[in-house]
C-alpha cells in the first residue's frame, strides 16, 4: 500500500487529527493492473469484470493534508453529500504537489477505466 504525503513538511501538534483516503471502486480488468498497489502477480487469478476497490490516496499525516486532499476535489471533508467525487473535476496539479506523480498517474489510469472515487475521512 502507498502512503501519500507532502514531502518536506514537518508534521505534528495541531496538524494531527484527521486522516483521509480516496478509494476507487470499479470493475477489475488486466488493463488496470499497472495502476494498482500490489505487484502484477497478485492479480493473475482475478477475473475481469469482478467488483474491485482500491485505495488511491491515503493521508495519515494529519488534518492539514487531509483537508488539502478534499480541496483537490473541491469538497468539504465532513460534508457526506460530497463524498462521491467528481474525478473529472480533480485539480491534478494540486494533487501532484500533495501526493506525487506516481499516485496521480494511478488515479488517472483508474479514472480512464471508469472507476468511481470516494472520499473517506477518519478523525
Amino acid at each position: 500500500m502507498r502512503l501519500s504525503r507532502l514531502s518536506g513538511k514537518t508534521l505534528g501538534g495541531a496538524n494531527m487529527g484527521l486522516q483521509a483516503q480516496v478509494v476507487a471502486v470499479g470493475n477489475f480488468s488486466q488493463k488496470v493492473v499497472p495502476y494498482l498497489n500490489y505487484p502484477p502477480e497478485y492479480y493473475k487469478d482475478t477475473h475481469d469484470g469482478v467488483g474491485f476497490a482500491e485505495i488511491v490516496f491515503w493521508i495519515e499525516t494529519g488534518s492539514t493534508e487531509s483537508r488539502e486532499l478534499a480541496a483537490c476535489f473541491g469538497v468539504d471533508p465532513w460534508n457526506f453529500n460530497e463524498h462521491e467525487l467528481n474525478a473529472e473535476a480533480a485539480d491534478l496539479e494540486r494533487l501532484t504537489q500533495l501526493v506525487g506523480n506516481e499516485e496521480v498517474a494511478s488515479f488517472i489510469g483508474l479514472r480512464s477505466a471508469g472507476f468511481r472515487f470516494f472520499f473517506l475521512p477518519n478523525g
